[in-house]
């Protein structure tokens, strides 16, 4: 009995290196060294992302929560609230959430990550949601698209999601 005695009292000696208090008074573990803290309430908002559309062609850009109307808006990370790409328009289907995938071919290849160069074959993926109706563009039509560039989490790859207007070149 001496002996769990005096283990207990070498571990309330540790304890407060262990923990630290809380404004309660209550204890609470103490993060990792390698922890990041909890971004504090006064903490100042991310920047923006930047907008990469022309001047001519902000008028399409929308205020507000570029991901409206998107499924599951929390896997992309925006990295322009609003771009504008111009490429062609090449294979064309409805996903499973309603969205009109078009795969856009002959884009800048800063538009693309190494995922778009591997497993959509170089090509930038543009979703257009049930939300924001827009017109199907022919395929093989030259066209600029306008809309958030994002990243994928899920997929890996960058792309305009969701397309707020397209133009199709005469």
């Amino acid at each position: 009995m001496r002996s769990f005695g005096i283990v207990l009292t070498a571990l309330l000696m540790l304890l407060p290196l262990a923990c630290t208090s809380t404004q309660k008074g209550t204890i609470a573990p103490s993060p990792p060294p390698t922890a990041t803290p909890s971004p504090s309430r006064t903490a100042s908002r991310s920047p923006e992302p930047p907008v990469l559309a022309p001047p001519e062609l902000r008028q399409y850009c929308r205020a507000g929560d570029p991901l409206k109307g998107v499924y599951r808006p929390g896997r992309l990370k925006v990295k322009s609230r609003c771009a504008a790409v111009t490429g062609v328009a090449s294979a064309m289907n409805i996903e499973h959430d309603g969205d009109l995938h078009i795969s856009l071919t002959e884009v800048s290849d800063n538009w693309l990550n190494a995922v778009n160069r591997k497993r959509s074959r170089g090509d930038l993926v543009v979703e257009a949601v049930p939300q924001i109706p827009i017109p199907r563009p022919p395929q093989g039509a030259r066209i600029t698209v306008i809309g958030p560039w994002v990243l994928d989490s899920e997929t890996g790859w960058l792309e305009i999601h969701p397309v707020w207007k397209i133009i199709v070149e005469q």
